[in-house]
């Protein structure tokens, strides 16, 4: 656990565990918090995307717009990157159009002194980043990385945002979650409203940290009884059972999950001029 003060956002502390449960546990409020039903009235997380382990792996955290944040973790340690719009590698990092790989390399400004150790989840982490329209760049504007005892990234530089507040979160985290970032407002109204959140949204909480809390000790499935809390009455949500599988954590009695169909487009046939469904292409 490292502790580093921050001009704008007070002590920041860091721990690769902490962070790693965290993200857990965002990924499962993003995975119910759209509904119907809505569970959480503040969620941490809108867009949720995960990849890997508990082990090694990577988290997409989006508020549902277009501004996010990624963490990846190893053994090694953490790396965080985050993209407020306008604040990419080209406009903020000086990174010339000439020089874009479509990689890690692109944000690798902003995680200056990164040690050759964390250079595994900087590739996780850069897997998950969207890329720019125009020019195929990998997207982020600031960063930070954590390793043994130090922790550093343009995140401690802070001319301006430029995603810092998204990635300030990890540095609060609060009984083990990630908050929402209207936590750092200090205005009465939104302090009170997410007291009063807080409250109401305590057994979905609570549900949740106890299936994050197995999970962390082995694969789990939820028991009936949380499933009824998470989605009330009977049915399926075979995409909310696809995204808790990827994390090890399984649907009562659905162990098996149907592959998943790949995503199609309409495309031209060449020959007959028809339209016809093909493979979604990629950029």
């Amino acid at each position: 656990m490292i502790e580093r003060k921050h001009r704008r956002y007070g002590n920041l502390v860091f721990d690769r565990d902490a962070i790693v449960r965290a993200a857990l546990c965002a990924y499962f409020e993003g995975i119910f918090s759209n509904g119907p039903p809505r569970r959480l009235s503040f969620p941490a997380c809108n867009d949720a995307r995960w990849t890997g382990d508990l082990r090694r792996g990577a988290f997409y955290n989006s508020g549902g717009d277009a501004d996010y944040n990624v963490v990846a973790w190893t053994e090694a340690g953490v790396v965080g990157l985050a993209y407020q719009l306008g604040f990419g590698p080209i406009e903020w990092l000086d990174l010339p159009v000439s020089a874009v790989t479509g990689g890690p390399d692109d944000v690798r400004g902003a995680l200056p002194g990164l040690p050759t150790e964390l250079e595994p989840a900087l590739v996780l982490a850069a897997g998950m980043l969207e890329k720019g329209e125009n020019h195929g760049e990998r997207q982020a504007g600031v960063g930070f990385w954590l390793h043994d005892d130090r922790v550093a990234g343009t995140l401690f530089e802070d001319p301006a945002d430029a995603g810092a507040s998204q990635l300030a979160m990890w540095g609060l985290l609060r009984g083990g979650r990630l908050l929402p970032t209207l936590a750092l407002s200090r205005h009465p109204d939104n302090m009170a409203a997410l007291a009063e959140a807080a409250r109401r949204d305590a057994p979905i909480h609570a549900l949740m940290d106890a299936v994050v809390d197995r999970r962390l000790r082995g694969p789990t499935e939820l028991t009936p009884e949380e499933l009824a809390m998470l989605v009330p009455g009977s049915g399926r949500l075979l995409g909310a059972e696809r995204m808790l599988q990827k994390a090890g954590i399984t649907w009562p009695g659905s162990p098996e999950i149907p592959p998943e169909e790949p995503p199609t487009w309409p495309q031209l046939n060449p020959f007959t001029g028809e339209i016809i469904e093909g493979p979604r292409p990629t950029k």
